[in-house]
C-alpha cells in the first residue's frame, strides 16, 4: 500500500447513509444559517467551474473564511486549471458581497498565478493575525515541480506585495504544506514533505518570520526535518498544533515497513527553535500503531494538544478487508499511549460509519468548550453523498446527544452526486462543516457548500428554544385490514400507493393491477419476537394486494408511497423488514424528503443478493433537512419502476423548529 498524502482530492463520489435516535439528537442543520440551513457559494461556468474547500476559519464578527481552490474546465482538455480561492460567508450564512474578484460571484475571491506554470495551486491552511491579516498556505503542483507557498492577505483578501522580501509569496521549493500555525513571536511554521528528487519524501517543519523571509535560526538552517530512518522511505506531516509551552507537535504518516509496503501513525515534536524535543518518546518522534493491529497502513491527519501537553489526534487505518476506517487516538505528554481514552481504555477508538464505505478520513478536528470533540469527515460510498461529522467526549466516546449515536450525516446533494466535508470550524463554539457539492449530475459545476449543526434547542445567536420532541406514528391503534389508494391517518395524507407498472432483476415484469394500488395495515405480532427492537406490535405498514388476516404477517408489494405531513419536519425515521436475494437483489429503496416541490433530503438503500430465497432483512431509513414537508418513498431497478417486498414500522418524525 503506497503512502497517502494528504492533499485534498481533486474530486470524490461521496455518499451517506444513517439513522437518527428517537430523542430530538444535537448535530442538526441550523434552520436560520444560510438558505433554510444551507449555506451555497457557486461559480458561473465562465469564471470557474469547481470550487474546493481545504481550511476553514471563523474571524472575530462571526463570519466565515474558507480556503481551497477554484478550477476552471476547458472542453476536451482534461488538464485542471486550479487556482488558490478565498471564500467569506457572513455570520448567517449568507455570501458576503463585499468580497469578491467579479462583483457577480459574491463571497468568492480567486487568486493570481502564485507559482507560474502550476495547474494545481490550492490553500490548504489558513491563520489569521491580530492586525486583522490573514495567512494562507498551500501547495502548487503539476507541469513543474512542487511548491509550498505562504501569502499574506488583507482583511478584503487582496495579496500583500510587501510580503517575503517584497515578492509578495514566501515558498518553498520541491515541497507540500499541509499545515500552519502561527507562534507567540509571529512566526509562521509550516509542514509537509519536501524531496530533493521524486522520492523519497521527507517529513518537514519550516519557519518564516513574520515579514515572510526563512528564519534559518530555527533547526538547520529553517527547517527541522524527520529523517528517513532507512533508504527510500518516505513520511510527511499533515497536521500541526503549538502547545502551551510553544512546543511544535507534528501528526502524518512514515512508511515503517519500507518503500511503497505501508505506513504508521507518526507524530513528532520539536521544540519552539526547532530541535527535536527529547522528553517525547525519547528521541522526540514517535512511529506506531495501535497494539494488537496488523493494520500496516496507518496515519495521523489531525490533532489537537492540550495545555498540559497532551494529544488528541484523528486519523486513519486499513483494516484486513482493504477498507480504511477512522480513528481516534490519546498520546500522553511524555509520547506514551493514553490509557484513559476511549471505551475500552486502550489510547483508541475506531469510529464507524457507513458501513459500505471503502475509504473513510478525517477532514477537521475541533474541541468545544466543555471538552467534546468535533471531527469532520469524507467517505467513498457509491450512489450515495453526505457531510459527516461526530462528536465525542473528551475520552473519545461517541456522544449520544449528537446526531445518530454520535454521528451526524447532512445530505446536501440529493438529486446530484457527492458532497465532501473537507473543512471545520467552531463559530460560537458551534460546529460549522464546509466542503464541496456537485448538486446536479448533469452540471460540471460543483458547489461550496456549508451548514451550522446546532444542538436541539440552542441556535448560533444564543438563545434557547424549547426542545423539538419527535413525533412517533406507529399504527398500531389501527384495525388490521385494507386501507384503499390513500388515507389520513396521525396528521399525514398518505396517497398513491403503487400504481406502477415494475421490473424485476430477474428481468421479469408486472403491471400496476397485478401487485396492487392499497396500503394495507398488517398484524404482524408473530413478527416482533424474531427481530426485537425493530418497530412496535402489533401493526405494520405494507403494500399492494397480498394480505392475510391474523397475527401472521404478509410482506406487501411495494413500488412507490408518498406521505404529506400537516407539520413540517426536520427529520424523519422508520424501521422496515424486506426480503432480499431471489428476485429482490440489486432493488433499491429510496426515501426523499421534499419541501413542495423540491428535493430536500434523501436516503437510499440497496437490496442485497446473497443467494437464496426471500430472507427478512430489517433495517432503517433516515432523512433530515432544515424543513420538510413531504416525505416520498419508492423502489427502482436500473432506473426503473421495481416491487421489492416491504413493510415500515415506527415513522419517527422531529418537527422543524
Amino acid at each position: 500500500m503506497p503512502l497517502r498524502f494528504p492533499l485534498f482530492s481533486l474530486a470524490f463520489s461521496l455518499a451517506a447513509a444513517s439513522s437518527i435516535a428517537t430523542a430530538a439528537p444535537g448535530g442538526i442543520p441550523d434552520p436560520t444559517f444560510g438558505d433554510h440551513g444551507f449555506a451555497w457559494l457557486a461559480l458561473d461556468g465562465i469564471e470557474g467551474h469547481q470550487l474546493r474547500a481545504g481550511a476553514a476559519l471563523t474571524l472575530p464578527d462571526g463570519s466565515l473564511l474558507l480556503g481551497g481552490s477554484r478550477n476552471l474546465l476547458v472542453d476536451g482538455n482534461p488538464d485542471p486549471r486550479m487556482r488558490a480561492m478565498l471564500a467569506r460567508l457572513r455570520a448567517d450564512g449568507t455570501p458576503d458581497d463585499t468580497f469578491n474578484t467579479n462583483p457577480a460571484l459574491p463571497g468568492i475571491r480567486v487568486m493570481d498565478d502564485l507559482v507560474t506554470g502550476r495547474a494545481v495551486q490550492q490553500i490548504e491552511a489558513l491563520a489569521r493575525l491580530d492586525d486583522g491579516t490573514v495567512l494562507a498556505a498551500g501547495s502548487a503542483q503539476i507541469f513543474g515541480p512542487k511548491t509550498c507557498f505562504v501569502i499574506r492577505l488583507d482583511a478584503n483578501g487582496a495579496r500583500d506585495m510587501t510580503f517575503a522580501d517584497g515578492t509578495g509569496i514566501a515558498s518553498i521549493p520541491r515541497a507540500q504544506c499541509h499545515a500552519m500555525v502561527v507562534d507567540a513571536d509571529g512566526g509562521i511554521i509550516v509542514a509537509g514533505e519536501r524531496s530533493a528528487t521524486a522520492t523519497p519524501n521527507e517529513a518537514f517543519l519550516a519557519r518564516f518570520n513574520a515579514n515572510g523571509l526563512l528564519d534559518i535560526t530555527f533547526g538547520q538552517a529553517g527547517f527541522a526535518a524527520l529523517a528517513p530512518r532507512n533508504d527510500d522511505e518516505s513520511g510527511y506531516i499533515g497536521a500541526l498544533a503549538i502547545g502551551a509551552d510553544g512546543t511544535l507537535v507534528a501528526g502524518g504518516a512514515y512508511e515503517a515497513y519500507g518503500p511503497g509496503l505501508g505506513a504508521d501513525f507518526s507524530l513528532a515534536r520539536f521544540t519552539a527553535n526547532g530541535q527535536p524535543d527529547t522528553s517525547f518518546d525519547g528521541t522526540g518522534w514517535r512511529v506506531f500503531h495501535a497494539r494488537d493491529d496488523e493494520s500496516t497502513f496507518n496515519g495521523v491527519d489531525k490533532l489537537l494538544v492540550a495545555a498540559d501537553g497532551s494529544i488528541v489526534f484523528a486519523g486513519h487505518r486499513q483494516d484486513a478487508k482493504g477498507s480504511v476506517q477512522v480513528m481516534l487516538g490519546a498520546v500522553t505528554p511524555d509520547g506514551g499511549t493514553d490509557t484513559t481514552f476511549g471505551p475500552a481504555a486502550t489510547g483508541y477508538v475506531q469510529i464507524d460509519f457507513a458501513r459500505d464505505a471503502t475509504t473513510r478520513y478525517v477532514t477537521g478536528l475541533v474541541r468545544q468548550a466543555d471538552g467534546h470533540l468535533v471531527a469532520s469527515a469524507v467517505e467513498s460510498v457509491p450512489g450515495r453523498s453526505a457531510f459527516v461529522a461526530f462528536r465525542t467526549d473528551a475520552h473519545g466516546v461517541l456522544d449520544s446527544t449528537f446526531g445518530d449515536a454520535g454521528i451526524a450525516e447532512v445530505d446536501l446533494a440529493p438529486d446530484g452526486v457527492y458532497s465532501d466535508a473537507t473543512a471545520l470550524t467552531l463559530q460560537d463554539d458551534v460546529p460549522v462543516v464546509a466542503g464541496s457539492v456537485k448538486r446536479n449530475a448533469s452540471s460540471m459545476l460543483v458547489d461550496l457548500g456549508a451548514v451550522r449543526l446546532v444542538d436541539d434547542g440552542i441556535f448560533a445567536d444564543g438563545f434557547e428554544g424549547a426542545s423539538v420532541e419527535p413525533h412517533v406514528v406507529d399504527y398500531d391503534d389501527l384495525v388490521e385490514g385494507f386501507y384503499g389508494n390513500a388515507f389520513d391517518y396521525d396528521g399525514i395524507h398518505y396517497h398513491d400507493c403503487n400504481g406502477l407498472d415494475v421490473v424485476f432483476p430477474s428481468g421479469s415484469t408486472a403491471t400496476a393491477d397485478e401487485i396492487g394500488s392499497d396500503f394495507i395495515i398488517e398484524n404482524a405480532t408473530l413478527f416482533y419476537p424474531d427481530f426485537p427492537g425493530v418497530g412496535s406490535s402489533p401493526n405494520m405498514l405494507t403494500f399492494g394486494n397480498g394480505y392475510i388476516n391474523g397475527n401472521n404477517f404478509s410482506i406487501g408489494a411495494f413500488s412507490r408511497a408518498v406521505m404529506d405531513l400537516a407539520t413540517p419536519a426536520s427529520a424523519a425515521r422508520f424501521d422496515l423488514a424486506y426480503y432480499e436475494n431471489g428476485p429482490w437483489g440489486g432493488i433499491v429503496l429510496h426515501l426523499d424528503a421534499m419541501l413542495g416541490e423540491e428535493l430536500v433530503g434523501s436516503d437510499r438503500i440497496t437490496i442485497s443478493d446473497l443467494g437464496g430465497r426471500d430472507n427478512i432483512v430489517t433495517a432503517s431509513m433516515h432523512v433530515e433537512a432544515a424543513r420538510f414537508d413531504r416525505l416520498r418513498l419508492y423502489a427502482t431497478y436500473n432506473d426503473q419502476p421495481s416491487a421489492p417486498r416491504v413493510m415500515i414500522d415506527n415513522l419517527t418524525l422531529t418537527p422543524a423548529r
